[in-house]
């Protein structure tokens, strides 16, 4: 970042630009043209609603907060193209646009003719934030990428506390997902991703992809999808899953893989990270597939789940892929799953999802503690991780005062 910059988003902002009705702006485009690095945009609710919104952002630092409620922006009729400069999106940040939030928002029914108009594309920025949205009924509901060649494009991106569902379109079955991501590095945390239309929940090509404390279920396809791009070939091109419940539904029509690791076409250099996870699925399918010689897998302290199927599937390998690269321990496995060929420890390894250990609810606890876990991130740091929130079903994301194993119902 260069000192002006720098100094441009740390220096005292005027005061935030309005929009809506009795405001200086009647629409968050205008409001854009007029706004300045650090800016703050507050868009207020509109009689008349926010019909065909179609913000390209430029300028840095910018803040979109809604305010009073959460406020709607419908793309219905409006062709969000990506040509010239009209976005493919509701808001699209574009390159050097670094440190934008998008806050408090409703996105829907962005379409193009290339079925990938999306709640938000952030187009090699870097440090930008979605929070407290809700995305649906688009054809796309994030989209991310970087750039090839550079390793540092679409840097630190977080998508955090949204509600990401009901994305896709039978146009083009398969290619548009709830999350669709890319770029060097994105946190998705505390979401609930659900009821993909056609693609997976979570597809993401991002060089290092960290899902943390997410509601993740009832997907067309896959529940989460980490596959390569130009960055991948790097080392340590990882992903990693801490606290999150996922669920396959029990009418999925499309693929019952619950999680792939690999590559499609190209190359993926990495891990994968499984860390105090409940996973449920009812099918015969594999819980995690793996397809590249170059990855490898660790499970610690997860809770799997399948009381449907006599053989399902633990772990499926392909594209020269190994179950000898699986390893971890303290899961409590459904025993219908077999480990043969893998390197989970068989010694600290329980077949009885019941007994997870679940403080206040009722739960035996497990006869030995939790294992600690690490994972190592995508610059090849090891980071310690610890489990800090379960799941409840009537409570949501409830703080953890004891070890656990898997991330609650």
């Amino acid at each position: 970042m260069s000192v002006l910059l720098l100094f441009l988003l740390l220096a005292p902002h005027s005061e935030p630009l309005s929009v809506g009705d009795g405001k200086p702006f009647a629409r968050i485009e205008d409001a854009v043209k007029a706004a300045h690095t650090g800016d703050e945009i507050d868009v207020y609710p509109k009689a008349s609603g926010y019909d065909g919104t179609a913000v390209l952002v430029r300028t840095p630092g910018l803040r979109f907060v809604g305010k009073l409620e959460k406020i709607g922006l419908d793309g219905t009729g409006f062709e969000y193209s990506g040509s010239g400069n009209m976005p493919r999106a509701i808001f699209q940040i574009d390159p050097g646009a670094d440190g934008v939030t998008i806050e408090n928002f409703e996105l829907k029914n962005a379409h193009n003719r290339s079925f990938n108009g999306a709640g938000v594309r952030i187009n090699q920025a870097d440090r930008v934030t979605v929070r407290n949205c809700d995305i649906h009924g688009n054809d796309m509901g994030i989209m991310s990428n970087g750039i090839d060649g550079n390793p540092h494009a679409g840097e630190d991106q977080l998508i955090d506390h949204c509600a990401v569902h009901g994305n896709g379109n039978s146009g083009n079955p398969g290619y548009n997902h709830n999350l669709y991501l890319g770029g060097t590095s994105v946190t998705v945390q505390f979401c609930t991703i659900d009821h993909s239309l056609t693609g997976h929940n979570l597809k993401s090509r991002a060089h290092f992809t960290l899902v943390k404390y997410c509601a993740i279920s009832s997907s067309s396809n896959r529940e989460l999808d980490f596959v390569e791009a130009w960055d991948t070939r790097r080392p340590n091109s990882n992903a990693v899953l801490i606290g999150n419940v996922i669920q396959k539904a029990t009418d999925s029509s499309g693929n019952r893989t619950v999680i792939h690791f690999g590559q499609e076409n190209g190359r993926r250099d990495g891990a994968i990270f499984l860390i105090n996870n409940t996973i449920k699925t009812p099918y015969v399918s594999a819980v995690l597939d793996l397809s590249a010689p170059t990855v490898s897998a660790r499970l610690v302290n997860n809770v799997i789940e399948n009381t449907d199927q006599a053989k399902p599937i633990l772990a499926g390998i392909e594209n020269g892929a190994s179950l000898s690269k699986l390893s971890g321990g303290y899961n409590v496995i459904s025993p219908a799953y077999s480990i043969e060929g893998t390197l989970i420890d068989p010694q600290t390894l329980f077949t009885d999802p019941r007994r997870n250990q679940s403080a206040g609810r009722g739960r035996k606890p497990l006869p030995f503690p939790p294992g600690r876990a690490s994972y190592t991130d995508g610059s090849g740091n090891r980071v310690p991780a610890e489990l800090k929130y379960f799941h409840s079903p009537t409570a949501g994301w409830q703080k953890v005062s004891a070890p656990q194993i898997g991330a609650g119902d």
